[in-house]
């Protein structure tokens, strides 16, 4: 029973459990909106999110990575105020560049009518970036500081407030201007309670220092590239769907399942992301050894508690699909099926990029996703050119992804000595010892 406690009080099964059930929350707002919406403004909702996503991208590659990085690495209370208030100087900073590049181009766009039906996007854009900034800190914050609880719960929040807005009102009013309300109230919420607990990092805005703003931005740049290149990469293929002959309908067909894929994601890329304090840690008492032995073990973990879920996901599709979109979607399963052959190798490749920015190669971590970005978008427009069918593009996904992890681990090797079959060896010894310490110990 001891054995059993202490796996559940750890801070990686905390974190499993509540990105866990924010997954589960991301799923049912995303079934929610796929029943109560058409599919004419379902399609463009998730333009929106994807154009957003991209400035979203912007500001957690340049700060997120750096802020864990630094303040794990601080030595005393001084200096993380230092590391705190200069990472919120930047993040505003990109915050009012972003608004100001956003008036100037609906100025452009509206000049020259271009793409007049989401011209309101822009309007939008500028509030959810200033609403956004307290809450989107505060999760950056916590996970440095390994506080998983609160974190957790912020984030739940957020979701929490946009299902019951979706319950009660896009139910009897499927409008979009009423989903953008409702997304804005959710982070409201949030972002309002970050400043009260003082996660936000405001109350240090006047301790940044020069020094320490170029050690962020200097370590950012390059994870910000790879972010970028990250959403682009997730993205492309709702931009390239929605821009050929099969136009919203397929943009909306396509990203049911891959929202599906998305919402897996969700507590995987928070797992990784735990792990870069300990790893950068380990990193700057340069201990290699314990650094390469615990990322073979945890990387290996993942991919082995996923592997059930990425069967379970391919041999369920249809109903899985038919639970969240209704019969309307039915026909995306077997897109589902098709991410789903790929589902199990995503911990693999997120954990080579968070480990090259851990031995301070956050260079080679942009050159991965460079490359699975071109792979995917080349792909993609054959597969459509050639095929013409949506298939096609899920199909290129599992070469992109492999493609990836693939450049990752030679990298990882030549710098540190991982080894890709110790990955596999050891993260399946971890595996098993951890469903025998759940059945053996009472």
């Amino acid at each position: 029973m001891s054995a059993l406690i202490q796996i559940f009080k750890s801070k990686s099964f905390s974190s499993l459990i509540g990105n866990g059930f924010g997954a589960l929350l991301g799923f049912v707002t995303l079934a929610l909106l796929a029943r109560f919406l058409p599919k004419d403004i379902f399609g463009p909702w998730l333009v929106f999110l994807a154009i957003y996503g991209i400035f979203e991208t912007l500001r957690i590659g340049m700060v997120m990575n750096a802020l864990v990085k630094n303040l794990a690495q601080a030595h005393d209370p001084e200096e993380e105020a230092l590391v705190i208030g200069s990472s919120v100087f930047i993040t505003l900073l990109l915050t009012a560049i972003f608004i100001v590049l956003i008036i100037v181009l609906y100025f452009i766009f509206g000049a020259i009518n271009l793409f007049p039906q989401y011209l309101f996007f822009f309007k939008w854009f500028i509030v959810m970036a200033i609403l956004t900034t307290p809450h989107n800190y505060a999760t950056w914050y916590l996970n440095a500081k390994l506080n998983i609880v609160s974190m957790s719960m912020i984030r739940i929040l957020n979701q929490l407030v946009f299902i019951a807005y979706i319950w009660f009102v896009i139910r009897y009013d499927p409008n979009i201007h009423k989903v953008f309300i409702g997304y804005a109230l959710s982070h409201i919420a949030v972002s309002i309670m970050a400043v009260f607990m003082g996660w936000s990092g405001l109350q240090h805005i006047f301790k940044y220092t020069r020094d320490y703003m170029l050690k962020i931005f200097h370590f950012g740049k390059f994870s910000m590239g790879t972010l970028i290149g990250s959403n682009l990469l997730r993205n492309s293929d709702t931009f390239i769907i929605g821009s050929s002959f099969l136009g919203g309908a397929g943009v909306a067909l396509y990203n049911v399942p891959g929202r599906i894929i998305e919402i897996v994601e969700m507590p995987l890329r928070s797992f990784a992301v735990t792990e870069l304090p300990k790893f950068a840690k380990l990193y700057a008492d340069k201990a290699y050894d314990t650094l390469r032995s615990e990322f073979e073990r945890k990387a290996g973990l993942v991919f082995f508690l996923l592997l059930p879920i990425s069967i379970v996901s391919f041999v369920f599709a249809d109903y899985i699909v038919l639970l969240i979109g209704g019969k309307n979607y039915a026909e995306s399963a077997i897109i589902l099926r098709v991410f789903a052959s790929y589902m199990a190798i995503l911990p693999l490749d997120k954990f080579a990029g968070v480990m090259l920015d851990t031995i301070n190669k956050p260079n080679l971590n942009f050159y991965k996703v460079m490359i699975q970005l071109t792979v995917n978008i080349i792909g993609d427009y054959l597969g459509i050119l050639i095929f013409g069918n949506l298939e096609s593009v899920a199909f290129v996904s599992t070469l992109t992804f492999i493609a990836g992890m693939l450049f990752g681990y030679h990298q990882l090797k030549k710098a540190i000595g991982v080894s890709f079959r110790n990955v596999i060896k050891f993260g399946w010894i971890e595996f098993v010892n951890k469903i025998q310490l759940i059945i053996n110990r009472k």
